[in-house]
């Protein structure tokens, strides 16, 4: 499959956040903190010319993990019609590749639990209990240590 991975903009990804993670929402109440930030990069993945993956990376320190950069993933999602092709984990480690060229060395996000394999399988471990999110459901921390082996 040919797909073309590009920095996009806050509204560009904001109507596949809201169709894939928060459906009872208008797309304009799908912004999360740190959107417009400089320091904030959204990526997206394209199939055909349409977007069908996004993830955002909000520079963001984990209370509980000391690091010297650290980013959290926000609204990583995947259209319907593109899940369990790969194209998620292909924008994933294109994103931490990016990071990690900046300097960062500590990855970290509020997973759901339906995502909890996907990331597994990309490495990333558990921290913490699980915790419910208002109308979203369970989640848990995972995170993954983005210095080079």
């Amino acid at each position: 499959m040919n797909y073309e991975i590009r920095q996009i903009t806050t509204q560009e990804l904001l109507p596949l956040r809201q169709k894939v993670l928060k459906p009872f929402l208008r797309v304009e109440e799908c912004e999360v903190d740190g959107d417009y930030l400089h320091s904030t990069f959204h990526f997206g993945l394209y199939t055909d010319g349409k977007l069908a993956s996004i993830a955002t990376f909000v520079q963001e320190a984990h209370p509980n993990f000391p690091a010297k950069l650290s980013y959290r993933l926000r609204g990583m999602a995947t259209h319907d019609a593109h899940q369990g092709q790969g194209l998620g984990g292909k924008l994933l480690t294109y994103g931490e590749n990016f990071l990690r060229g900046r300097g960062c060395d500590f990855l970290w996000f509020n997973a759901r639990i339906k995502a909890f394999p996907f990331y597994e399988r990309l490495g990333f471990a558990y921290y913490g209990p699980l915790f419910d999110i208002k109308d979203i459901g369970p989640h848990k921390v995972m995170y993954k240590s983005l210095i080079p082996r």
